[in-house]
């Protein structure tokens, strides 16, 4: 039998109770981690290898939920698991936890969300590891030996209930997509200009989308993401600490942060929009002259794509 057989049952019941509380707070954490007495864990009678071992296997374990696809509070929970198994170790010198190079821009960016929301106890805690040099920087996420067969690790399901949960609109409306919407637009509403009879209006006959169809789709994107920040950002504080007059309550901060995310959102959608060179081709330009409607429409290209474009072939 493995020596940390059952150790992921234990962490995701701890972790599920964690959630339920609503809260990033390492008070909350702390309390169920007493309450669970987690830090027996490391008491069972081992020999010093085992023993290191068991650490070594439980730190790797527990630094899977603080990276995605776990939600934004289970990572939390991840962090506080890993800085509670690190200092109630045994061994001497202590195990450090293994952290890939490529995992270190998602430490980075957590520390950076912690900071923009406020969750001090969480820097802390971070940073505390930091300090103590807790982490061991890696090529990759487990060992490698060389001349030895590569083991074939099994696929670690992910518990769903602690999985982060996709914003498909988010996905699927993003700069890039909004972009190629409305070159496609503008490049369909120059040719229903050319081919309609009457060019100061266009026939009814050809109005089969809204014209403004690209900005009514990303205020709907912009007004999704602003209420989806109102209701996951504020994870709110559950110490009971009386707010003094001078203060704003938790809820209005959340609130503002939220507003504050989505003007960025918006401001990111409403930003000019730069045609790249591939579709360029889509750029039509209308003679206004109306005995000229019937040739082609132009296209206009500078000099230096066109001579781009002969080095490409």
């Amino acid at each position: 039998m493995s020596l940390t057989a059952g150790l992921k049952t234990d962490f995701e019941r701890l972790l599920l109770r964690f959630q339920q509380t609503e809260s990033v707070r390492y008070e909350e954490f702390s309390a169920i981690w007493r309450d669970m007495k987690f830090s027996t864990i490391f008491y069972g009678k081992m020999g010093k290898i085992d023993s290191r071992k068991f650490t070594k296997e439980a730190l790797a374990m527990a630094g899977r939920y603080f990276f995605p696809p776990y939600s934004f509070q289970i990572r939390f929970g991840g962090l506080y698991l890993l800085y509670g198994l690190y200092n109630t170790q045994l061994c001497q010198p202590k195990e450090k936890i293994r952290i890939a190079l490529k995992n270190w821009d998602e430490v980075l960016s957590c520390q950076e969300e912690m900071v923009n929301a406020e969750h001090f106890d969480a820097v802390y805690i971070l940073n505390k590891l930091l300090n103590d040099k807790a982490f061991h920087f890696t090529a990759m996420p487990a060992l490698l030996i060389y001349n030895r067969k590569r083991k074939k690790i099994p696929n670690e399901d992910v518990n769903e209930n602690l999985r982060e949960k996709s914003n498909l609109i988010s996905e699927l409306i993003n700069a890039e997509a909004l972009e190629e919407l409305t070159n496609v637009h503008e490049h369909y509403q120059a040719m229903k200009h050319t081919i309609s009879a009457n060019k100061t209006q266009l026939d009814k006959a050809l109005s089969l989308i809204r014209g403004n169809f690209v900005s009514d789709l990303k205020n709907i994107a912009v007004n999704f993401q602003q209420w989806q920040e109102n209701k996951n950002i504020n994870l709110t504080d559950q110490s009971g600490i009386p707010v003094s007059k001078c203060e704003e309550p938790e809820e209005q901060k959340g609130f503002k942060r939220a507003q504050t995310l989505a003007e960025i959102k918006s401001k990111s959608y409403n930003s000019a929009i730069k045609v790249s060179r591939s579709r360029r081709h889509r750029q039509v330009k209308i003679e206004p002259d109306c005995t000229k409607a019937k040739k082609s429409p132009k296209v206009h290209a500078s000099k230096k794509d066109t001579a781009l474009s002969k080095r490409r072939r």
